[in-house]
């Protein structure tokens, strides 16, 4: 169940415009905390993906919560990580993301998104290829 505000739910929907803001492929059907609320993830806006699937175990959802994949894509980030920095990747169109807590996104040059996660350790130097 999602802890977040309604005003944030709303805000998700708007910015996602429905559609799954990890594959662009299919329904929206779960907002995601990319810092997971166990690791310490705020209950806003930057911190969270509009994703398929349903759960923890299908579609987008469930890669976010896979491990190194979802940490590499910047849907799942560790604690002491601020959300607000780390890039996000949109698969359908290959491009990398950051969202603010007002609704606003910026969109990341790759380089600059792959060495930050790899600075950050979600991305093993080497691993992309």
């Amino acid at each position: 169940m999602s802890a977040f505000p309604p005003a944030v739910l709303r805000a998700l929907k708007k910015r996602s415009k429905g559609l799954c803001e990890g594959c662009g492929l299919n329904e929206a059907t779960e907002a995601h905390h990319c810092q997971f609320r166990s690791r310490g993830g705020p209950d806003t806006l930057g911190n969270a993906l509009h994703l398929c699937g349903w759960g923890n175990h299908t579609g987008c959802h469930g890669v976010a919560h896979s491990g190194h994949k979802g940490e590499a894509l910047g849907w799942a980030i560790r604690s002491k990580h601020d959300p607000l920095l780390v890039p996000k990747f949109r698969t359908f169109d290959a491009t990398w993301w950051r969202f603010d807590n007002d609704g606003g996104k910026e969109q990341i040059h790759p380089i600059g998104a792959v060495d930050y996660l790899v600075l950050i350790g979600a991305i093993r130097e080497g691993m992309v290829g």
